[in-house]
């Protein structure tokens, strides 16, 4: 299942790597959390604390060493006991939630290579940034995580809830660093899971501090949970106590900004409240994009267009010089982009708008509302139809996305773009929708002069099923070719007796 010729010097593994993780009803993802653990493992270690779905068995299938553990409502002391348990140098230690990126994956082996003779070197924090387990989207959130150290007795982990590792030597020379070629993917915060986890975790928490175990980021955690459950008043409480402790998780010293600043905002507070809050968030993190593109979103939703402009200018520019994969800048990017475009328009700055509408797309080129009014700045500017198709083919992919492109250019001023794209899509649009696009009124009026025809053929074959009254108020939605004409009535007739002959 390994390979390890490159691995071995002299038919001796130069460093034994353990990949651990414990687990309950995770069949869903650990299938690949064992898909990327085999790739730099030389063991893999899966502590099964109580699943029914099968977790165990596809564990043992894989090749893991598979144990059992008691569930005691305490994290720490299942993954110290997967620890006791590993015989590697090293323990990789992720959850089941998480895996490497694609492009970390081949990494984890040559950076613990490289350090495994600097004794000072213990372990290393990794990117970790929370995406949707469903479609791949940024949430918005990262932090820089411990998830790689050596395998000795004096690193172990601490807390029955977000559980870390503490060095039981407390040697001043111990170094936990930053490895800046890794990253993790987590979908434990993912929309569908998220509040199951949160009421999980307060529990926990709650037991635990009842029990007079009161832990320094206890506030950071109640905050997150709270928001999670949407108790926005318990948030704002738990973070602002966050703000005033100086301890927060390595890599997200500025959450408790962001959470107080969005839970503000949702709970409906005053303006001066809310910017107050904006403003010292900028203080305390000028280099943080996310702030100004929050601030710069309820601007905008609150009609203050200046206000909006000024902070999502500032929210691309800090962006652009200071961005971290994983920030909440990310998803706010194409917004901020739209909502500078329709502030263009209004300024009669449609080369500006154009520009901004365009960034915008690049960010999320399904958003029917920006691409209908790009197509609008465009016919203003004289654009015809040749450039929209060059520059579409040249975002979209020309057949998938034809449905797509095919729904929002039928109310542009662009109809031939529209029937382009309506060739190459699997949905197509009615006969006479064709024709009006094609500027073929003759058509379409024959089109629908058919169409109440074979609705007088029906009613006359069919109307005797009906009231006088309800044949009297169709007759007189009839086109006047199907009443008060000789060779009407005529033609009408000889389609009744058809339906007549068909119903019998």
């Amino acid at each position: 299942m390994l390979v390890y010729c490159q691995r071995r010097r002299e038919g001796r593994i130069l460093v034994k790597i353990s990949a651990c993780v414990i687990v309950k009803n995770e069949a869903e993802n650990l299938p690949r959390w064992l898909e990327s653990a085999q790739e730099f493992a030389d063991e893999m270690i899966v502590v099964d604390t109580g699943s029914s779905d099968g977790t165990a068995a596809l564990a043992a299938q894989a090749g893991a060493k598979v144990y059992s553990f008691q569930w005691m409502d305490d994290f720490s002391a299942a993954k110290n006991f997967a620890l006791d348990q590993a015989t590697g140098d090293w323990i990789v230690f992720t959850d089941a939630d998480e895996y490497f990126t694609e492009e970390s994956i081949p990494r984890v082996r040559p950076l613990i290579a490289t350090y495994d003779k600097q004794e000072k070197i213990n372990g290393f924090f990794v990117h970790l940034i929370n995406i949707d387990m469903d479609t791949g989207a940024l949430l918005g959130t990262s932090a820089e995580v411990l998830r790689i150290f050596r395998n000795t007795s004096w690193l172990r982990f601490f807390g029955n809830i977000h559980e870390h590792v503490e060095n039981l030597k407390q040697d001043p020379d111990s170094e936990m660093i930053f490895a800046p070629n890794l990253t993790i993917y987590h979908t434990g915060y993912s929309p569908r899971i998220i509040k199951k986890k949160a009421a999980r975790n307060l529990a926990l928490i709650c037991a635990r501090r009842a029990a007079g175990d009161i832990q320094t980021l206890d506030a950071y955690h109640l905050m997150d949970c709270y928001f999670s459950l949407e108790d926005y008043p318990k948030t704002e409480q738990y973070a602002r106590a966050a703000i005033s402790n100086p301890h927060r998780p390595t890599g997200s010293e500025e959450r408790p900004y962001l959470i107080l600043l969005n839970t503000l905002i949702l709970m409906g507070r005053g303006a001066d409240e809310i910017e107050e809050v904006y403003r010292s968030a900028q203080k305390a993190f000028p280099q943080k994009a996310d702030f100004p593109m929050i601030y710069g979103l309820y601007a905008w939703d609150q009609q203050h267009l200046k206000s909006a402009y000024e902070a999502y200018a500032e929210g691309i520019r800090l962006d652009e010089e200071y961005y971290r994969a994983g920030d909440f800048s990310a998803t706010l990017l194409p917004n901020a982009y739209a909502c500078l475009g329709e502030i263009a328009v209004l300024r009669g700055e449609m080369e500006a708008a154009v520009d901004f509408f365009l960034k915008s797309l690049q960010g999320n080129k399904y958003q029917n509302t920006v691409l209908s009014a790009f197509f609008r700045v465009l016919y203003q500017m004289g654009a015809d139809d040749a450039v929209l198709i060059s520059f579409l083919n040249g975002l979209y992919q020309r057949d998938s996305d034809a449905p797509f492109l095919t729904g929002v250019l039928i109310g542009s001023a662009f109809p031939r773009t529209c029937l382009y794209y309506e060739r190459y899509s699997e949905k197509k649009l009615p006969p006479r929708r064709r024709a009006l696009l094609a500027g073929d009124v003759r058509a379409a009026a024959a089109s629908l002069v058919e169409d109440m025809e074979r609705s007088a053929a029906l009613a006359m074959a069919y109307g005797g099923a009906v009231s006088q009254e309800i044949q009297g108020a169709f007759v007189l939605l009839l086109p006047q070719s199907c009443r008060g004409n000789r060779s009407g009535d005529r033609r009408m007739e000889r389609r009744a007796a058809r339906l007549e002959e068909g119903k019998a």
